[in-house]
């Protein structure tokens, strides 16, 4: 691929975006884009199309026209690309996937999500089947899991186990589909009377009176054919047409008395009602009966389960083995939606077979997790390394894939646990590590020998400043990884708002033709090749020279004042005269642009003099300052002196509201003033002043101005870069309120 075209309408955030970016002679391209301008946007586009999913504009339901073209026209596959997402302190929960290669680990995802979404909506039928809302806090699985004392990790096992047991006589349960009511039956009150003390007792007294009685019944036969499944096979014979079709039901006698033929269901619910009575009517377990209701009754906690009980009054000989019972009930929820656990455990099945092929992949890239981890520790500077620990066993058995984690220091070595290293890490740490995810896909790429498009979305905040050029190294040495036919495999996309970054990769790996700064112009994004690659201020001074303009003069004053302070001294008195440019002050609006030239020949132009002022030497600098603030338009472009300008002009001019309100509103406002100018750090003096003394709507602004513009205007230690990273249609708001406001 020689060229990259994007030609985007209402992806995400970007309303419109035509350009080309050309690697036909650098592999690598960067694109500076301030907050908001279109950076996360871009990202995005490219993910969808790494996904197969269709581009989106998600706040006004546009549609979105996507068509990112190589040279010939031909669209990028989303197979050919890889986004690398700025550092996220929740990915580190993800982190463990790394161990597969990007496709792997979207393949095991997805076949996890549809065991997930399947076992999910299973669970939430038996929910609401066992007397639970849908809004319930009660967790079904784990309940299910501990009754079964089973795991989460033999969940698989578990419900293989229920399938088993669907059709046993021996866990059939009397209570039918819309009796289970799971808190009223085994709620922890209820749980704790019948298995301790005198209610524990009485209860093992009428189950062994119980299983006398039934042991003596013509018909039944305790643990195979009982009043708990009689039921159940009425109804399910009659369900499926059984008598309906003429067909009779022998009974034959445990004492070998002459057999029953039934022909109807009614005959055989009759037999059952009567084999019922004769058990559940005796004088004995009535008498049992009662003792047991009166002590449940005692407790406010068990009415429930007591008024249960009134119409449910066989199940209490269950309550002998109230666990083997609880594990009837779930058999009876379960076999309500039988086909729903066979179609889950169907998913399963299938899921095991593909993830023993996933399984086989993934130990084939063992070699490159070593590879990525080498790379790790041989780049980056971090106190610890990596080890993978179950390579082998993670696929298989649906478990993510666990590190090894080892500390060192001068004291030297320990393992511990991941969650303990974050703890211990500082933030640049922790972002190196997030780095792993980045090195280990594209050394998979590498090795499948695919063409890839690499777009890396704020990098830069992935790593600390110490970090910050073995990244920036490693950028460079991939846009060389090449095939076996000596081919470039990779073309890479940066895409940042931290402009130290941008520069330095401007500077190191791309050329002037592939480094770019984005724009809003009417909605529309646009790219502006490199600007401000190199030292600024040498740029400035050669243009006040040879292309001479106010506006360069007056951006360059916040510097020289600078130069001056650190050579000089903040008392030195030209300093103090710039300070006048950058706060009003009664010489504020005196200034010559005589005096600025003279002053820039003496401390910054010293061998190749400017001549600026000539023929113009009485003009005043605030006049030229405010001159130009009235130029700039809004559109969102990078040109830092428009921003130093309009910063200073917010400055000036809030700082003159002020000064004049005080003065004509406030008793000894000439005295306030006069203090206010013997202190250094006007401005704030100046805000505190009007808010004690005034303090009305302005204020509003007036902050404003105090949050936005104080350390722009001075350029702390020359660097530049916080006003370039902050918006100039944002200045230029704030530059007309301020003008309202006089």
């Amino acid at each position: 691929m020689e060229e990259l075209r994007l030609q985007l309408e209402n992806c995400y955030g970007i309303q419109k975006l035509d350009e080309n970016i050309d690697y036909s002679n650098n592999n690598v391209a960067i694109i500076y884009a301030p907050n908001g301008t279109m950076k996360s946007s871009l990202a995005k586009t490219f993910e969808a199309l790494r996904d197969g999913r269709p581009v989106e504009e998600k706040v006004f339901g546009y549609t979105s026209s996507c068509n990112i073209t190589d040279d010939q026209n031909v669209p990028i596959s989303g197979e050919k690309i890889i986004v690398i997402n700025p550092f996220d302190e929740n990915a580190f929960e993800g982190q463990g996937l790394l161990m597969a290669n990007d496709t792997l680990r979207r393949k095991y995802l997805n076949i996890h999500k549809s065991i997930e979404e399947k076992k999910g909506y299973l669970y939430a039928q038996i929910k609401e089947k066992m007397g639970y809302s849908t809004r319930s806090s009660f967790d079904i699985q784990n309940t299910m899991l501990k009754d079964w004392s089973s795991s989460s990790k033999k969940e698989y096992d578990c419900l293989l186990e229920i399938k088993g047991l669907l059709h046993n006589p021996t866990m059939s349960c009397s209570l039918n589909e819309n009796e289970l009511d799971y808190n009223s039956l085994f709620n922890d009150k209820v749980y704790t009377m019948l298995k301790t003390g005198k209610t524990s007792e009485l209860i093992e007294e009428y189950e062994a009176r119980y299983r006398e009685l039934v042991d003596k019944s013509l018909y039944m036969q305790r643990g195979i054919i009982d009043h708990n499944n009689y039921g159940n096979i009425s109804s399910s014979l009659n369900s499926n047409g059984f008598f309906a079709a003429n067909n009779e039901l022998v009974l034959k006698a445990k004492d070998g008395s002459a057999a029953i033929t039934v022909k109807e269901q009614k005959e055989l619910d009759d037999l059952i009602k009567r084999e019922k009575e004769q058990v559940l009517n005796t004088k004995e377990i009535k008498e049992l009966f009662e003792k047991i209701n009166k002590a449940i009754s005692k407790n406010k906690d068990t009415q429930a389960f007591n008024l249960f009980l009134q119409t449910h009054q066989e199940i209490i000989a269950e309550y002998k083995d109230v666990d083997q019972f609880k594990k009837k009930v779930w058999i009876r929820a379960f076999l309500c939606f039988e086909n729903l656990l066979n179609e889950l455990l169907d998913e399963y099945d299938k899921a095991l077979l593909d993830l023993k092929e996933l399984r086989e992949e993934a130990k084939k890239e063992t070699t490159d997790w070593k590879k990525a981890l080498d790379l790790f520790v041989e780049r980056l500077y971090v106190p610890f390394t990596i080890e993978p620990s179950n390579q082998e066993d993670v696929i298989l058995n649906m478990e993510l894939p666990s590190f090894k984690y080892i500390f060192s220091d001068s004291r030297g070595k320990k393992e511990i646990t991941k969650d303990s290293l974050l703890d211990i890490l500082s933030t640049g740490e922790r972002r190196a590590y997030y780095i792993l995810n980045m090195i280990f896909q594209i050394l998979v790429a590498k090795q499948q020998g695919k063409e890839c498009l690499i777009v890396l979305d704020d990098i830069s905040e992935s790593f600390d400043y110490k970090n910050k050029y073995a990244i920036i190294e490693y950028i460079s040495d991939i846009s060389e990884y090449a095939d076996a036919n000596d081919e470039k495999l990779f073309k890479v996309l940066l895409l940042t708002h931290n402009f130290d970054f941008y520069r330095t990769v401007a500077s190191r790996i791309t050329k002037r033709g592939n480094s770019f700064i984005a724009f809003s112009d009417s909605g529309e994004i646009k790219f502006e090749k490199g600007q401000y690659t190199k030292n600024i201020f040498m740029n400035y001074k050669t243009r006040l020279k040879d292309h001479y303009s106010d506006n360069i003069m007056v951006a360059s004053i916040p510097f020289v004042r600078n130069l001056i302070e650190y050579t000089e001294g903040d008392d030195n008195s030209d300093y103090l005269l710039l300070t006048s440019v950058l706060h009003y002050k009664n010489d504020t609006q005196s200034i010559t642009l005589k005096q600025i030239q003279d002053i820039f020949n003496q401390y910054w132009c010293k061998n190749d003099k400017v001549n600026f002022a000539d023929g113009r030497e009485n003009e005043l600098v605030y006049d030229i300052l405010m001159q130009e603030g009235e130029k700039i338009t809004y559109i969102e472009k990078l040109e830092i002196e428009n921003k130093l300008i309009l910063s200073m002009a917010i400055r000036l001019k809030a700082e003159l509201y002020m000064k004049n309100r005080i003065i004509s509103d406030v008793p000894n406002g000439i005295d306030i003033i006069n203090e206010i100018y013997s202190k250094k750090n006007q401005s704030a003096w100046l805000i505190k002043g009007y808010k004690k003394h005034i303090n009305d709507e302005s204020m509003n602004v007036l902050e404003l101005v105090a949050m936005i513009t104080p350390e722009n205007i001075h350029l702390n230690s020359f660097m530049f870069e916080p006003i370039l990273d902050m918006s100039l249609k944002q200045l230029y708001n704030l530059y007309n309120e301020v003008k309202a406001l006089v």
